[in-house]
């Protein structure tokens, strides 16, 4: 009996500190830290070592001398001293800024230039003119390169068939070929395929913007200008600098578009820092030096994130960032742009001012001449300054869409002319007779149907590892609570806008020692490097939208986390999942480096790199490449169009109420 007293106490003893131990660990952890943690452990697992590790190992490499796979010793900080005296680094620099620059520049103002057209209350058939803008967004980098390249062409492109013909040169021009022009020929492909971005982004900030608002400044006398100023850019400064910051890093860490243009030529005038990291590091096997290019940015990127995480972690109806160091680190970091949007402002304002003063001068007088004080005269005199606004807005909208979907034209009409039309410049506009011929040559003379075959399965395979391990990290970082999710979703941001200019060379180093180059699995391992952070954080956004109320029903009918989440949320977020899928088929259809760095055999090329290809030397199979650029393009548009209307589905999904 006694023996049985010891025992009892015993077990309760040791149930008891088992109790206080798991009470005092949901204490310091959070209550739902043990879910919490079976949830978030693939996401951390794939972040650290696709993305942590290989940026680690990068760091340290750049601490060295590594020449092809002889390590000639530990050099400190001598590959980043060395960097400043070299005039190639120096240039590279100029150069990027340069290009990212004038990028952004001109993409935010033909951008809100687009959207705000859009906008206009007369215009009729947005929706088709909103998907008609978008269309070089969409399009694969790959085929808006050769696209260009095509148009550019001195002897055979577009541009100077249209020059010639209005007859404004005498010559064909190389645009990409000459010191001078290159640069802004690149710069105009950039401007080109970046305004769909800052269109969509600025519209969907322009429908936010209450016309309530507008109408009270009518009321008051405010003209269109002056409301455009004192309401709409002051409304929108938050969008503005959310998409020039996200659009900005892009710019800065671009690679594959520059280099299928012309390859960082003609004399490095087009040589981006990524380009020259590229050739130190695969192209001439110096791989210290190739990283300590890459790394060189990286603090000027670093503020640049964490401008942007402060605002794209902010409440956005408040507009106040969340708390933290983070906060406080991006708001200080934050002024400068800040004051830049400040000061635009005021500069329109002023600009503004002196415009309105001239045209009310001289506009008051020409009225005035023309009406003579007569009533019907001045009715007359509104009509037809409406009728020139009207005119003048779809005229600017047509510019616009012409300088947009020109080239689409150019690739279709060139893609059906025969070789022997393209080579006598006969019926430059339009294929006269049309072929199917390169079509027909594609599929069955190359390995496109090979290239296209890897695409499929390395874009499903990184695609079913990004969504499914980011619909668990993304519903342990929102939904539960645990001592850290916070800082892991600051980190998933970080990783999110990392540029993968970053990874490939210390990602293609790891490769090789595991004897994984030239192989898909290479690149289905790889790109959840930038698919992964993009699942995982859109996501978050789509389980925030969900109430709470519906997890808390399952939990007090007895079912715990797991099945609240496969049976209850999971099915809501079908749509949203779809979204995200979709969108990462179509970023892993169009990647380039990742897959030029890493693939070396022609039978396992992508679709980029197979395009990219088919130029040898100076020869351009125009019609076989621009064939191949449409059956490219058409399933990344199929995909885009099923996208978008899942994305619609997903948030009228995250609206239900329990």
């Amino acid at each position: 009996m006694a023996i049985e007293t010891a025992r009892g106490r015993i077990a309760v003893s040791h149930v008891g500190r088992s109790g206080t131990f798991w009470k005092q660990s949901r204490r310091v952890l959070g209550r739902d830290w043990q879910v919490a943690y079976i949830f978030i452990t693939p996401l951390v697992l794939l972040l650290f070592g696709l993305i942590a590790y290989p940026l680690v190992r990068a760091l340290i490499l750049s601490f060295y001398n590594y020449t092809g796979v002889t390590n000639r010793g530990y050099v400190g900080l001598q590959n980043y001293e060395r960097l400043w005296d070299n005039n190639q680094y120096r240039d590279s620099v100029v150069t990027t800024i340069k290009y990212a620059t004038i990028s952004v520049f001109f993409k935010f103002w033909l951008g809100l230039l687009a959207a705000t057209l859009l906008h206009w209350k007369g215009l009729r058939f947005k929706s088709i003119f909103t998907g008609l803008v978008l269309l070089p967004w969409i399009i694969p980098d790959i085929v808006a390169a050769l696209t260009w390249r095509g148009i550019y062409d001195p002897i055979f492109g577009g541009l100077n068939q249209i020059l010639l013909k209005l007859g404004l040169i005498d010559t064909g021009v190389a645009w990409l070929g000459d010191y001078d022009l290159a640069l802004p020929s690149v710069i105009a492909v950039n401007v080109w395929k970046g305004i769909p971005f800052f269109t969509i982004v600025l519209l969907a900030g322009l429908k936010a913007i209450d016309t309530e608002m507008y109408d009270a400044a009518a009321v008051d006398g405010a003209n269109g200008w002056r409301r455009f100023l004192d309401i709409t850019l002051p409304s929108l400064r938050y969008v503005i600098i959310v998409a020039s910051l996200l659009s900005l890093i892009w710019t800065l860490n671009a690679f594959g578009q520059v280099f299928l243009l012309t390859g960082g030529g003609p004399g490095g005038t087009t040589r981006v820092f990524s380009i020259l990291a590229y050739e130190y590091a695969i192209a001439g096997l110096r791989y210290s030096a190739g990283v300590a290019v890459a790394m060189s940015v990286v603090p000027a990127l670093l503020i640049l994130i964490i401008v942007l995480g402060r605002f794209m972690q902010g409440d956005v109806e408040s507009k106040e960032p969340p708390p933290g160091v983070l906060s406080t680190v991006g708001a200080i970091m934050a002024w400068p742009f800040k004051t830049v949007i400040r000061g635009l402002v005021t500069v329109l304002a002023l600009i503004g001012d002196a415009l309105e003063k001239v045209f009310a001068i001289s506009g008051g007088a020409v009225r005035t001449a023309y009406t003579k004080g007569d009533p019907e005269r001045d009715v007359r005199w509104r009509r037809a300054t409406g009728r020139v606004s009207f005119v003048g807005t779809y005229a600017l909208l047509g510019v616009l869409l012409f300088f947009l979907l020109a080239p689409f034209y150019w690739v279709v009409v060139t893609a059906f002319k025969t070789n022997e039309q393209m080579r006598t410049s006969e019926s430059v506009f339009w294929p006269s007779p049309w072929t199917t011929d390169h079509f027909k040559y594609m599929l069955t003379e190359t390995d496109y149907p090979t290239w296209f075959g890897n695409t499929v399965q390395v874009a499903v395979v990184s695609c079913m590892i990004s969504v499914m391990v980011g619909a668990l990290g993304a519903y342990a970082l929102v939904r539960l609570q645990w001592k850290g999710a916070g800082i892991l979703s600051t980190a998933v941001l970080f990783t999110y806008l990392m540029p993968t200019v970053m990874l490939f060379i210390p990602l293609y180093r790891i490769f090789t020692e595991l004897k994984l180059t030239d192989t898909l699995g290479s690149l289905m391992i790889a790109y959840p490097t930038f698919g992964l952070p993009f699942a995982t954080w859109l996501l978050m956004g789509y389980y925030r939208s969900l109430p709470r109320e519906l997890e808390e029903a399952a939990l007090i009918d007895g079912a715990n986390h797991f099945q609240a989440f496969f049976k209850i949320i999971l099915p809501l977020m079908t749509p949203a999942l779809m979204a995200v899928a979709l969108f990462a088929i179509t970023a892993a259809w169009d990647e380039f480096l990742f897959a030029f760095v890493f693939i070396t055999s022609e039978s396992n090329r992508t679709l980029p790199v197979g395009l990219g290809m088919m130029v040898t030397g100076d020869i351009f199979p125009w019609g076989q490449m621009f064939a191949a650029s449409i059956m490219t393009s058409v399933p990344v548009v199929i995909i885009y169009a099923l996208a978008q209307r899942f994305m619609i589905s997903g948030l009228s999904a995250g609206s239900v109420k329990g």
